[in-house]
């Protein structure tokens, strides 16, 4: 998937998440090999709450987003 295509998938409706998975798609995707973009695409696919709750209360998710998790955490 094009990089353009990622940022506007980044686009969730809250401001802060929008920004965290900007900076995340700008800093550290380019770098990702082909598997691992395709998850964060899928990771992109979940519901911004979905996403909002993983990141701020720790709710549980699926396990294969672990890694883009633990970078979006650290980019605080």
């Amino acid at each position: 998937m094009s990089l353009s295509k990622v940022i506007w998938k980044c686009r969730k409706g809250i401001r802060e998440i929008d920004i965290l998975l900007s900076r995340y798609t700008k800093e550290v995707y380019p770098n990702l090999s082909i598997d691992e973009q395709k998850i964060f695409s899928e990771f992109l696919d979940q519901d911004t709450f979905e996403i909002l709750d993983v990141l701020v209360n720790n709710k549980t998710f699926n396990k294969k987003f672990i890694k883009i998790v633990e970078a979006l955490k650290t980019l605080n």
